[in-house]
């Protein structure tokens, strides 16, 4: 669909789905995805699976892609240019990627739960933190609780109460959601643990690793 019949596409929409194609843009470049059981998300999501033709030809214009993923049910957002990458630090980072093992070892072995989705403890996140790293203590606690709210706010985690997640409660319980597993694939699961040790013995915290989400 080259700009022309775009133009031409658009202008034919009902003024409503004008609306929500303006929502659905609004959506992607704010969070980087949509996903199909999040219920905030599943109005822009539904209108991917009726114009996605329409949608993939605006990004395109830009150099942005429009991929889904099936088994998540998950419409991604990305850019040739590595534009739409969240830049986290190296002690969230580290966080972030114990966090993807977790995910991989519940979806393995799955346990009767009260939420959809796999669900862990703040403290079973520090205990695999201090199996990686048996010669840190994790006395950081700053550290997981920014690590705890920039993942939330990036929809990679959700806290399962209103009392929400915090490094000196190891007792409140999150969901780690879908989002893991498209940002980090599970053919990187087996490079984890040398990324993780790398981690480790590398010095500062710059904002190096990035995630696609």
């Amino acid at each position: 669909m080259n700009l022309a019949e775009f133009g031409s596409a658009y202008e034919a929409l009902p003024p409503g789905e004008q609306a929500l194609f303006a929502e659905t843009m609004r959506r992607l470049f704010t969070d980087g995805f949509l996903w199909r059981d999040d219920e905030a998300d599943r109005q822009p999501y539904n209108f991917l699976r009726r114009r996605g033709e329409l949608v993939t030809a605006y990004l395109e214009v830009s150099g942005w892609n429009l991929r889904y993923d099936e088994p998540t049910r998950i419409y991604c957002l990305t850019h040739a240019e590595g534009a739409h990458r969240r830049h986290f630090n190296k002690k969230t980072t580290i966080w972030l990627l114990l966090l993807r093992l977790l995910y991989a070892e519940k979806r393995e072995k799955p346990e009767a739960s009260l939420t959809r989705q796999p669900v862990v403890t703040v403290g079973s996140l520090i205990e695999r933190y201090a199996a990686f790293f048996p010669d840190q203590r994790v006395r950081e606690r700053t550290s997981l609780d920014e690590a705890l709210r920039a993942l939330q706010a990036a929809r990679l985690i959700r806290a399962t109460s209103r009392s929400g997640l915090r490094a000196a409660e190891p007792d409140g319980q999150m969901e780690l959601l879908p989002v893991l597993q498209v940002i980090i694939p599970a053919q990187e699961i087996a490079a984890l643990a040398e990324r993780l040790q790398a981690y480790g013995s590398s010095a500062g915290d710059d904002a190096e690793p990035t995630v696609d989400a």
